[in-house]
């Protein structure tokens, strides 16, 4: 039971996490078209990106699910937001002209929010791993 509450904080991150995405997954596949111009990228762009996201959420759903995902599970998942926010960084600080204003508002956002879902799914992680330690222990 320890180790199901220890897990707790990381499935809720996780929980979140495919939700959010699932939300900006679908409004980039369904609205790909109308966002381009707004955004200043190409309507496929957002709907590569859209599809990606969309199984991406999925997966953090499933291991959302789990009583007690794996700890390769949550390194996965910290190390993959990590990434897409130091993308994110990369592509707006190294290519300001690629989006408009609102483009690269909503992205540099996109990325504080999942900065914070990084950070949770790491507290759940280190949550968990003090609670394998005292186990042993």
């Amino acid at each position: 039971m320890a180790e199901h509450d220890a897990a707790r904080l990381l499935r809720r991150a996780l929980r979140a996490n495919a939700w959010i995405t699932t939300a900006n997954a679908v409004a980039f596949l369904a609205a790909g078209h109308l966002l381009a111009p707004i955004f200043g990228l190409p309507a496929v762009t957002l709907w590569v990106l859209g599809a990606f996201l969309l199984a991406f959420a999925a997966h953090a759903g499933c291991v959302a699910r789990k009583p007690v995902p794996s700890r390769g599970e949550a390194v996965y998942f910290v190390a993959a937001d990590v990434a897409y926010v130091v993308a994110s960084v990369i592509v707006l600080l190294g290519f300001p002209n690629l989006m408009t204003g609102l483009g690269r508002l909503f992205f540099a956002a996109a990325a504080d929010v999942v900065a914070i879902l990084a950070v949770a799914e790491y507290a759940g992680l280190r949550r968990m791993t003090r609670g394998d330690e005292r186990a042993v222990a």
